[in-house]
């Protein structure tokens, strides 16, 4: 037993606990990609729950999505589950991060997020999970614990506050709704682009990136690295085939259609920034953005505009189905949202990033009487 006698802890993956009792709550490790059909659904239920509260208007994921997602997943890729369940059995927290057994670009950093049902917020049951995540940490080697909150979620910011984490980021999704978007003036970004942007040429491919153009693609993508950090630290991310050729089995696994357009300087062959999207059949009426990066020493030339105009004329045209297009953005990325406002995005949902010392992290639970799990 834990110190307050109500929360049990079995730390053996896939190990149910032996017996539920009145008011007693318990935490088990899981695998996910080791659930059971039951296991499953109850986790995909209990996913939807904590969705409809942030995007009420968002269809439900399904099943058979997540679950083809799960089995696509690379073998160097282990997910901890801690999940907590009330004595019916029903799940009603989870603590949940992924490890990368290759990570070499930020390994003291355990991405990680604890959520709970809105009527089990506020008992304690945070803290429990995050001894989890901290013993976890702990085992891992990982200095700093780093996740996010969302907004209408005021139980998440408060904790995070609570237990001393750190604002480091504030982002947003933002969406774009296609029926709102000025056709007009994409189609004039794209004729400007002719006489601005006259050295260039747009190349592009659906689906798996072509072998021809792996090399290029992997140094193109490391722009992103320029993207604003804020106050969050963290190393230049790396990018390697086998991390490519993994992700893309995952997309293919749920059905995941990509379009990508890269911009190419004609003299040199240079590649020059880039814009993709990926868009599944589950739910049509979004498409959601990749990334868009122009390398610095071809920025002002209107090539962001170019790539972004050209991408959603053609959602306009071929995916008559969609209604928004949904990004990704820091709220300190100027240049990015300056071109998104042209297009008509807005916000959707704000997200805050923060971070928590792992020592910070031990010291809030000891001097609150609360264990780390050996």
């Amino acid at each position: 037993m834990l110190p307050n006698g109500n929360i049990e802890r079995n730390s053996v993956a896939r190990t149910a606990p032996t017996s539920y009792r009145p008011g007693v709550f318990t935490i088990t490790l899981h695998d996910p990609t080791q659930d059971s059909p039951e296991e499953l659904a109850q986790r995909v239920a209990y996913t939807n729950l904590l969705r409809r509260e942030v995007l009420p208007d968002d269809p439900p994921l399904t099943v058979e999505v997540v679950a083809a997602a799960l089995a696509a997943q690379p073998d160097r890729i282990h997910t901890y589950a801690f999940r907590l369940k009330d004595a019916d059995g029903t799940l009603v927290g989870n603590a949940t991060t992924s490890v990368d057994a290759d990570e070499r670009d930020n390994p003291d950093i355990l991405a990680a997020g604890i959520n709970l049902l809105p009527a089990h917020r506020r008992q304690g049951h945070g803290a429990r999970l995050l001894a989890e995540l901290v013993a976890l940490a702990d085992d891992l080697g990982k200095t700093r614990i780093v996740g996010d909150t969302f907004e209408g979620v005021d139980a998440g910011a408060a904790f995070a506050e609570a237990v001393g984490a750190t604002v480091r980021q504030a982002n947003h999704i933002n969406h774009l709704p296609l029926a709102e978007v000025d056709r007009p003036m994409l189609e004039r970004w794209v004729a400007e682009a002719a006489e601005r942007s006259a050295d260039y040429e747009l190349i592009g491919w659906d689906g798996p990136v072509p072998d021809e153009h792996v090399a290029d693609w992997l140094d193109l993508v490391l722009v992103m690295n320029t993207a604003p950090h804020d106050d969050l630290e963290v190393n230049d991310f790396t990018f390697t085939e086998e991390q490519l050729r993994d992700a893309e089995r995952v997309g293919a696994a749920v059905k995941q259609e990509d379009w990508v357009l890269v911009a190419r300087h004609r003299a040199t062959g240079e590649w020059a920034g880039f814009h993709n999207v990926g868009w599944v059949p589950d739910q049509p009426q979004f498409v959601h953005v990749g990334a868009t990066g122009v390398m610095p020493e071809h920025r002002g030339l209107a090539l962001g505009k170019w790539l972004k105009a050209e991408m959603t004329l053609r959602i306009l045209d071929e995916r008559a189905e969609a209604t928004h297009v949904r990004t990704g953005n820091a709220d300190s990325n100027d240049a990015m949202l300056g071109i998104n406002r042209l297009m008509g995005y807005r916000p959707l949902l704000g997200q805050t990033t923060w971070e928590l010392p792992v020592e910070a992290a031990t010291a809030w639970l000891r001097a609150r009487g609360l264990a780390i799990p050996g």
